[in-house]
């Protein structure tokens, strides 16, 4: 996912900025992988490889268990990364609500 809160994080951080830093693929991606968690294995957290890779070793795929709770990460994570994303457009004064131009696109 694209480092949204990173970037809303720095100083000067502009409209413009935060919403080209707003990811739409990978959460798309995500979501479609967890959701299909009955035949895929989707891994968001570096502390799972561990674990994935010996259920390969062993079994020649991950267990739907596994799998299962791999999917509820990826919910959790897409969440929060929406709620970031929400959270920061909430700062957003309605006096300087968006205007098409200065979200940088074409009216």
């Amino acid at each position: 996912l694209y480092a949204f809160a990173d970037t809303v994080a720095r100083p000067g951080c502009t409209l413009a900025d935060a919403i080209e830093n707003i990811d739409i693929g990978g959460p798309t991606l995500l979501r479609a992988a967890a959701k299909n968690c009955r035949d895929v294995s989707v891994i968001v957290d570096p502390a799972d490889y561990d674990q994935v890779l010996a259920e390969l070793s062993e079994h020649g795929n991950t267990r739907l268990t596994t799998r299962f709770r791999l999917a509820r990460k990826v919910f959790a994570l897409t969440a929060a990364y929406d709620a970031a994303i929400s959270r920061y457009l909430e700062t957003i004064a309605p006096a300087t609500e968006v205007s098409l131009a200065e979200a940088g696109r074409d009216a």
